[in-house]
């Protein structure tokens, strides 16, 4: 048995397989999975749009192979992608509080409750 066979455990018991030895591990590839298939799902939508424009003289591959967006577009665009990957990415950095960070705020909150009971 390989070390690479030993990383992969196919446990089919309870209510979702589990592959690897950590979930964190399962959770992250399936998250993966996921994009890979919207990113699939995403891509051939644009090409049949993209065969629909052309098809019917909206556009020509020349123009769409040399299109480039403004300069403010392109600023807007970088704007929408940050608050996208900013979205995406909020549980992962609340998933990661430091033990001292998750102490102050139990302490805190211990503290309202002593303070209005």
């Amino acid at each position: 048995m390989t070390s690479a066979d030993q990383n992969f455990n196919l446990n089919t018991r309870g209510k979702r397989p589990s592959f690897f030895e950590a979930d964190e591990t399962d959770a992250l590839m399936t998250a993966l999975l996921e994009t890979m298939s919207q990113l699939w799902a995403t891509r051939n939508q644009v090409t049949v749009l993209q065969k629909i424009l052309i098809e019917k003289g909206l556009l020509s591959k020349e123009e769409l192979e040399k299109f480039v967006l403004s300069d403010s577009e392109k600023v807007e665009e970088h704007m929408v992608m940050q608050a996208f990957f900013s979205d995406a990415f909020r549980a992962m950095g609340s998933a990661t509080q430091s033990l001292e960070s998750r102490q102050r705020d139990i302490d805190r909150l211990q503290d309202e409750v002593d303070d209005n009971g």
